[in-house]
C-alpha cells in the first residue's frame, strides 16, 4: 500500500479525500468535512490514523523531500544498531509477520507504549519528548 499526500502551490492544512482513502476507508470513526470542493479530512487527523497504520519510516518515505518541513526533528528517523539474544530477534521477526510490518515498525509500536507509560518522566528529562508526542497535534 501506498501512501499519497496531495501537494499544491498552496498548502492547505487539510488533504482531499481521495488522497487519504486507505487511511479512511479502514477508519470508521474518521470524521470527513463536506465543503464545495468535497470532502476533506483535517491535516492532524490524517496523520494521526496514518500513525496508526505505518511505520514511521514509511510516511517519512512517502513525504519524500517534504518531510524535513512537516515532521519535527524529534520524530524523524535516525538508525541504530543493536545486539540482542537470538531470541529476541526471532520474536522480532515474528511479530513482524503477525503484524504485517517491518522489525522498525514493531519496535515503533512497543516504545510508543513506553513512552506513553513514562511521559511525564521523558518529558522533563530529553528536550522535544513532550513536543515528540503530543504530534501531530491540531
Amino acid at each position: 500500500m501506498t501512501i499519497r499526500l496531495a501537494r499544491d502551490a498552496n498548502p492547505s492544512p487539510h488533504y482531499d479525500f481521495s488522497d487519504i482513502l486507505p487511511v479512511a476507508v479502514s477508519t470508521p470513526t474518521v470524521e470527513l468535512w463536506t465543503t464545495p470542493l468535497g470532502k476533506w479530512f483535517p491535516r492532524a487527523e490524517m496523520m494521526a490514523k496514518a500513525l496508526e497504520i505505518w511505520p514511521m519510516h514509511v510516511i517519512k518515505e512517502a513525504l519524500g523531500d517534504d518531510a524535513e518541513g512537516i515532521l519535527p526533528q524529534a520524530i524523524r528517523n535516525s538508525e541504530l544498531r543493536v545486539r540482542l539474544p537470538r531470541h529476541h530477534i526471532d520474536m522480532l521477526h515474528y511479530r513482524t509477520d503477525q503484524q504485517e510490518t517491518t522489525v522498525s515498525g514493531v519496535l515503533e509500536r512497543e516504545l510508543d507504549g513506553i513512552a506513553s507509560a513514562h511521559v511525564e518522566e521523558l518529558s522533563a528529562a530529553l528536550p522535544g519528548f513532550a513536543e515528540a508526542m503530543a504530534w501531530p497535534g491540531d
